[in-house]
This record gives structure tokens, C-alpha cells and sequence, in this order.
């Protein structure tokens, strides 16, 4: 097509969740076996953020006998359900169906939260063949169905009930993703075990039934962090140097609030999680460059006071993080 042929006629509005139907690489990163557990994180991120801000203490997970779907629940407060009058409709409604649109834009809703884009819920809506969400609060049951980015029913009152939460049931589109990707129940477990040791004080069950008989398990991990690395530790089967030492363990909450627990290994290399908000920061940043220069320059302050270093040896950096193993933990508001 050349220069002159470029018109306004060429130009595209895409609405509504159609952006995301059409490039869903761009919000999950591919539709790959990543980019379909990623929509699950989704979802279970939404309900971690009730538990981080205080309003949650429980997630139940559910892999069902087709493998391709699930459904999350927590008692936290509920989603929303009562009008938004610039759209005329519930703000369940808007959650899901419309992209950048949310409680964690800095209004007070939430303090921390792994979501803070808007685009979680809407996105799993426009690349699932079938969502439902039932909501509890004030008194009362409420469901409401989607599929593909649009509301598929109305908003229906149930039932009178106690107590409040919100469950999600999706499955992902194979028009998206394909007629033979399935839910991995392995990496469920570990991701949703991991949440438990970050966040003290919660429980997240796992239930899978694709096995038989079904499968469930529970974890609550008191011992945050810490816990963690000991885990990891065994895990990856080196010995802790040197021996009998359980560990660094540090928690400040002065504004930032921030778990970090490390220890030296007998492994030639390093290895460190860090997260934010509870979510995994694969590629690192700002947090994790910090605490790796600060524990190297740790060391060194250490063995210049009490003059460790051998004459006529220089300590690299390197040298400092080999076998180092540990998990940063740090909450942001923004």
C-alpha cells in the first residue's frame, strides 16, 4: 500500500475487550501454556489483594475433572454490585467488561495490591468461553454470567446468605488458546503454596479434580518467608554454610513495608525470588539489585572491621554471591 492510499479509512477503533480478543499476547504475554495459567493468577491475585488489605483470610481453588476449568473463591468483601451511574450499569458488570476499570487506582480501597492496572478481570472475561461470578455481601447472593468480553445474563439476585466473598468460574477460550491445552495441576500447587508462605495468616486450599479420587490440599504457612527458605533451601539439596545457621531474617515495616530472608549455601551459584506485593518479579529491578549490593557491601564492612581478608586477596562481588540464597518480599502503594 503506498504512502497515498493511507487514509482515515484505514484507521481501526477497536471496542470494547476486542483489543485483547485480537492481541491477547499483548496482556498475557502469549497463548502459550504461560499466558493460559496467566489468567488463572489473575483471578487469584484479586482474591490475595483482599487478604493483603485485611478483608480475606481464606482462597479455595478448584481445577475441575475437564482440566480446562477453574473456579476461585474468597471471603473477602465482594465485588461491587450496586450501579455505576455513568454506565448504567452494576460495577461487577464494568470490572469485567471494561478494560482499565477497578478499586486500585489509589482511592483508599486498597493499600497494597498485586493489580494495579484494571485490566486483570476483563482480560480473563475476553479470553474465556464461559465466566461466572457469584458475589455475597450485604445479605444477599449474586451471579451474573460472561463469555468472550461481554455480560451473557443479567445481574440476579440468588439468595439471602452470611458472610461475603467472590467466586470466579472460567474456562479459557479454545478459539484462543486451542482444543487441547489443559490446566497444569502441578504448577497450580506450587504457585498457590508459594502465596501461602508469603502472606502469613492465610489459607489457600487446592482441589483437583482431575484426579481420582479428588484431590485436596490445604496450606498455611505461619511462618511467612522465612519458612520459605527453608523450603527452597531443600529443594535445591546444598548444604546451608556455615553449618548450624538457620538464617537472615529481616522485616521492616516503616512506610515500605519489606520481608527479606537469605542464607549462604554450598552451591556455586545465586539464587534469589523477590516479589512485590506478592507478585513474582521474574526480571528483577530496583528492589533486587539493592539487596544484592547491600548484602555485598555488608559482607565487606564486616570483614574490613574485624580484618578477616586475607593480605594480597581481592573480594569480588561475585565471590560474596556465590551460594547466596534468598527471598525479598516488598510491598508497595503505588
Amino acid at each position: 500500500m503506498s504512502a497515498k492510499e493511507y487514509t482515515a479509512k484505514n484507521i481501526q477503533v477497536l471496542e470494547g475487550l476486542e483489543p485483547v480478543r485480537r492481541r491477547p499476547a499483548m496482556y498475557i504475554g502469549g497463548t502459550d501454556a504461560r499466558g493460559y495459567h496467566h489468567l488463572l493468577w489473575e483471578i487469584v491475585d484479586n482474591s490475595v489483594d483482599e487478604a493483603i488489605n485485611g478483608h480475606a483470610n481464606r482462597v479455595d481453588v478448584t481445577l475441575h475433572a475437564d482440566g480446562r476449568t477453574v473456579t476461585v473463591a474468597d471471603n473477602g468483601r465482594g465485588i461491587p454490585v450496586d450501579e455505576i451511574a455513568k454506565y448504567k450499569k452494576s460495577a461487577l458488570e464494568v470490572i469485567l467488561t471494561t478494560l482499565h476499570a477497578g478499586g486500585k487506582f489509589g482511592d483508599g480501597s486498597y493499600i497494597h495490591s498485586g493489580g494495579l492496572h484494571g485490566v486483570g478481570s476483563s482480560v480473563v472475561n475476553a479470553l474465556a468461553v464461559e465466566l461466572t461470578a457469584v458475589v455475597r455481601r450485604d445479605g444477599a447472593e449474586w451471579r451474573q454470567t460472561f463469555g468472550r468480553g461481554l455480560a451473557t445474563s443479567k445481574l440476579k439476585q440468588v439468595r439471602q446468605v452470611r458472610g461475603s466473598g467472590t467466586t470466579i468460574t472460567f474456562s479459557p477460550d479454545p478459539e484462543i488458546f486451542g482444543d487441547i491445552m489443559t490446566f497444569d495441576a502441578g504448577v497450580i500447587r506450587e504457585r498457590l503454596e508459594g502465596k501461602s508462605y508469603l502472606h502469613r495468616g492465610l489459607t489457600v486450599t487446592f482441589r483437583d479434580e482431575t484426579q481420582s479420587p479428588v484431590a485436596l490440599e490445604e496450606f498455611q504457612h505461619d511462618g511467612g518467608i522465612a519458612e520459605y527458605l527453608q523450603k527452597l533451601v531443600a529443594e535445591r539439596g546444598k548444604p546451608i554454610v556455615p553449618v548450624g545457621v538457620p538464617g537472615f531474617y529481616l522485616a521492616r515495616d516503616n512506610g515500605t513495608r519489606c520481608e527479606i530472608a537469605l542464607v549462604w549455601t554450598e552451591a556455586t551459584d545465586e539464587h534469589v525470588r523477590s516479589y512485590v506485593n506478592g507478585i513474582p518479579t521474574g526480571s528483577g529491578g530496583t528492589h533486587e539489585s539493592g539487596h544484592v549490593a547491600g548484602v555485598v557491601k555488608a559482607v565487606r564492612n564486616y570483614i574490613a572491621t574485624h580484618e578477616l581478608a586475607p593480605k594480597g586477596v581481592t573480594l569480588a562481588a561475585e565471590d560474596i554471591r556465590e551460594g547466596l540464597c534468598a527471598i525479598i518480599s516488598l510491598y508497595l502503594m503505588e
